[in-house]
């Protein structure tokens, strides 16, 4: 079990676990495996407690089973329940732009078209600056919508799904069209205060990108048998 964490590098517990997840996901760390802190540790090159608090975010996340006196263990991923995730997400992230169309400003649409140009005009779609105007953008819908528990639920779903939407989602192919062109038209609706539009069409860009990923992760044979 060989992790790609750079010896001496200090890492917080999110980045820990984002290193031990990368593991999971490209199969290096397989499915029932144990995952004991010492050895851990001693990979990673720190102490023991950022890789136990590592760990108790995944188990939290549901990608390993923290299993009292016995320590941790890769949970199987199913690929039904990555299916539930998303319609869980993307109805909520619906009702965020439709509350935001609700709550449409002159000055919210204005940064949202600013964002989307920038994303119309990037080369790279494979990149830091992708991935940030990307949030940039929904955050700008979320903040428009004002609606803090309702964000609370998206944000829960979206840290359930394989391969983080937020973190790694530009290296799954068809990333970069889904990245480029599917705002535009939600955007549209928001301003013209269309809630079940935008409902409708944000609910089918989160769930464009489940597809993506599926797909994806049905060609590198991920799934639990």
């Amino acid at each position: 079990m060989s992790f790609g964490v750079k010896p001496g590098r200090e890492l917080l517990g999110h980045a820990v676990a984002s290193a031990i997840r990368d593991e999971i996901l490209t199969g290096k760390v397989q499915h029932g495996e144990q995952l004991r802190l010492a050895p851990l540790a001693e990979k990673l090159n720190m102490s023991i407690t950022p890789v136990r608090e590592a760990l108790l975010l995944l188990a939290q996340d549901g990608w390993v089973v923290h299993e009292p006196n016995r320590g941790f263990r890769v949970a199987p991923i199913r690929r039904d329940n990555v299916e539930d995730t998303y319609f869980m997400w993307a109805t909520a992230e619906g009702e965020l732009a439709a509350r935001a169309a609700g709550r449409v400003t002159a000055d919210g649409v204005m940064s949202l078209r600013k964002v989307d140009r920038e994303l119309h005009q990037l080369e790279d779609h494979h990149s830091a600056l992708a991935l940030g105007l990307n949030a940039e953008l929904h955050s700008t819908i979320h903040s428009m919508a004002d609606a803090p528990k309702l964000l609370w639920f998206a944000d829960s779903a979206r840290r359930l799904v394989p391969l983080q939407f937020d973190s790694a989602f530009h290296a799954i192919p068809g990333w970069e069209q889904v990245n480029r062109l599917g705002h535009t038209a939600i955007i549209d609706r928001i301003e013209a205060g269309d809630s079940d539009g935008a409902r409708s069409l944000m609910r089918d860009h989160i769930l464009a990108t489940c597809r993506l990923l599926l797909a994806w992760l049905d060609s590198l044979s991920f799934w639990q048998e």
